[in-house]
C-alpha cells in the first residue's frame, strides 16, 4: 500500500485481499493446517513464520505509522487491534457457520474502528 494511504484504507484492503483468499483454495489449506497444527505444534511455527507472523508484523507497522500521524490515538495497542480485526475473520474460516464476505470484512472495520454506538439512558428522573 502507498505510504499516503490512510491506516483505515490499508486495513481495509488488507481484509478485503483476506476474504477472497480464505475463499478459496488458500483458505483451505489455511485451515488444515491450522487444524493439525492442534496436534504438531511445528506446523503451527512454520505457518506463523511463514505467513501469518511476516504479516501480522507489516500491519503492526501501519498502525504505529496511523498513531504517529495522529490518525489513531496514541493508546491504541496495535497488537489489539490487528486481533480485534483479524482474529474474527480466523474464527469463521475454521467454524465456517456463516460466510466471510467483504461486507462482513467492512463491517468488521467499522465496529473495531468507529466502536459501538451506546443507546441512550433514561435519566432516574424520567
Amino acid at each position: 500500500m502507498p505510504e499516503a494511504a490512510t491506516v483505515e484504507a490499508v486495513l481495509r484492503s488488507r481484509m478485503k485481499h483476506l476474504v477472497r483468499a480464505f475463499n478459496g483454495l488458500f483458505g483451505k489449506v489455511m485451515a488444515e493446517l491450522i487444524a493439525e497444527g492442534q496436534s504438531d505444534h511445528a506446523v503451527l511455527r512454520e505457518l506463523y513464520d511463514r505467513h501469518i507472523g511476516p504479516r501480522r508484523a507489516a500491519t503492526i507497522v501501519d498502525i504505529e505509522r496511523g498513531k504517529a500521524s495522529g490518525e489513531f490515538a496514541s493508546s491504541v495497542n496495535p497488537e489489539l487491534l490487528v486481533d480485534a480485526i483479524f482474529g474474527p475473520m480466523y474464527y469463521r474460516l475454521l467454524l465456517r457457520l456463516t460466510p466471510l464476505t467483504e461486507r462482513y470484512g467492512e463491517e468488521l472495520i467499522d465496529q473495531v474502528l468507529h466502536g459501538v454506538p451506546m443507546a441512550s439512558r433514561k435519566s432516574s428522573a424520567d
